[in-house]
């Protein structure tokens, strides 16, 4: 069984795998049903584009410094 991989990439889904070349999709409707007719029974890992982790924290100040 191949493992897919579907992303978000400027407005249209691709779906990528090893074995296969990268295909277009214009909803996420359509790009999972092409992996359930095309490769069926194949897990399909969905990466958001907001799946970055980020770090959220400030500047700690310098020691020694004083305002």
């Amino acid at each position: 069984m191949t493992t897919l991989t579907m992303r978000c990439m400027r407005g249209d889904f691709v779906v990528i795998g090893p074995d296969i070349e990268a295909h277009k999709f214009k909803s996420r409707r359509e790009a999972r049903d092409w992996c359930m007719t095309h490769h069926p029974g194949s897990p399909v890992e969905v990466i958001d584009a907001d799946s970055a982790k980020r770090s959220v924290k400030g500047k700690s100040p310098k020691p020694g410094r004083s305002k």
